[in-house]
């Protein structure tokens, strides 16, 4: 049972929980335990493909939270579309109802990630810190200051470029967890919020996704074809071959010809891109589609998994494709929305900016002038950004 802690993460967005009377270590691993065994007890709820299809809608609404917790949400409570926690909901001008009870998910102690810079022509290994008296700091392995006083994070970056460094991320391993508490919107109330409703699925052409996903093709120079003379040759509704080739059938319906490319560009993530085994690549591309294409209210025509009777053999292997799924799906919507990002300007509210805008750069512009980001969610830092005149 300790492997599948493994598996479990927690965004940004469920960093402000509700504070709850600290417990004993004991108490903590108990707690921890009881939500690993609920996890692997209703993994055999996917067996039926009604159920796998409704988890896959559910991952759909939380992609950027692990499969582990996706899951958690997904068994106490299926109907779910928003989560945060309590201190979030109350940044936000709303308040979780009196005998609301809280979800329950796995947070890690400690960071689950590293960022040092790293300059090749003398293999040296920099950091970038919160200075202790202002501004931010620049490290060098040794824990010794190089150079000190930057107004933000993004000028010591820049610096950091200027002298030849480039920035390495790297995913901790986290072996030890605490159970936190999110609420659903539908368990809070207060300030009206802008609609925030998870579409329903239609299988009409959906031309944002369409687009989004022709041009995510491009970007990472991906050819795709419509060539009808490709058609005479094989019986298949697409095709993607390795490394860097679609085929979509061009007389088949916009609905049917927008499927078809969610898989095989889901295919392209899964073999190519993060090298996942071929044995489950199909079974995986499939239902990673089926999870961008939920995200967005297309049904990509998906009602029966079979394949996952033959991953159930193997918990091991049911795990790991399931975090497979995540991981796909979520690069792929995370790539998505960074577009529309890129084409709307940063002046909605900022209930908006949290939906439309990736985190990555709330946080820069939130370095940019002078407001940490540690232990900080998303929301947070808007309401921060929204305070100082930043974000109007």
């Amino acid at each position: 049972m300790d492997d599948l802690l493994n598996y479990y993460s927690v965004p940004p967005e469920a960093a402000a929980v509700i504070p709850y009377t600290s417990i004993s270590p004991e108490e903590r691993k108990k707690r921890v335990a009881e939500l690993n065994k609920k996890v692997a007890d209703n993994v055999e709820r996917l067996l039926n493909s009604t159920e796998f299809r409704n988890y896959l809608i559910s991952m759909s609404r939380f992609h950027n939270y692990s499969w582990g917790n996706q899951m958690l949400i997904w068994i106490q409570m299926p109907a779910a579309t928003r989560v945060a926690g309590y201190n979030t909901w109350r940044d936000l001008g709303r308040w979780v109802k009196q005998g609301a009870k809280g979800i329950e998910i796995l947070a890690p102690l400690g960071p689950t990630a590293l960022t040092t810079w790293y300059r090749a022509t003398d293999q040296a290994y920099y950091s970038i810190k919160r200075g202790r008296e202002k501004g931010w700091d620049i490290h060098d392995d040794q824990g010794n200051i190089v150079e000190s006083g930057f107004p933000s994070y993004a000028a010591a970056a820049r610096r950091l470029k200027e002298l030849g460094f480039v920035e390495k991320k790297e995913t901790l391993s986290v072996n030890y967890f605490k159970v936190v508490h999110v609420f659903d919107l539908s368990q809070t109330e207060g300030k009206p919020l802008p609609e925030f409703e998870v579409p329903r699925l239609s299988r009409d052409a959906n031309e944002e996704l369409s687009t989004g996903l022709l041009e995510l093709a491009e970007k990472e120079q991906v050819e795709v074809s419509f060539d009808p003379a490709i058609g005479k040759t094989t019986r298949a509704e697409g095709f993607f071959r390795p490394p860097k080739f679609i085929w979509i059938r061009p007389e088949r319906s916009p609905g049917d010809q927008l499927a078809t490319l969610a898989h095989e560009l889901s295919h392209y993530f899964t073999e190519e891109v993060m090298k996942i085994p071929h044995a489950d690549a199909e079974t995986i591309a499939e239902c990673s589609a089926a999870v961008v294409g939920a995200y967005y209210g297309f049904d990509t025509g998906v009602s029966s998994f079979p394949y996952v009777a033959i991953w159930a053999k193997d918990p091991k292997v049911l795990h790991a494709n399931l975090d497979h799924i995540q991981k796909v799906a979520d690069r792929i919507i995370n790539d998505l929305e960074e577009r529309k990002a890129r084409l709307l300007p940063m002046t909605r509210r900022p209930i908006d900016i949290e939906v439309l805008y990736p985190l990555k750069e709330v946080e820069k512009l939130a370095r940019e002038h002078g407001i940490s980001t540690y232990g900080r969610s998303k929301r947070i830092l808007i309401g921060l950004l929204t305070k100082k005149g930043i974000i109007k």
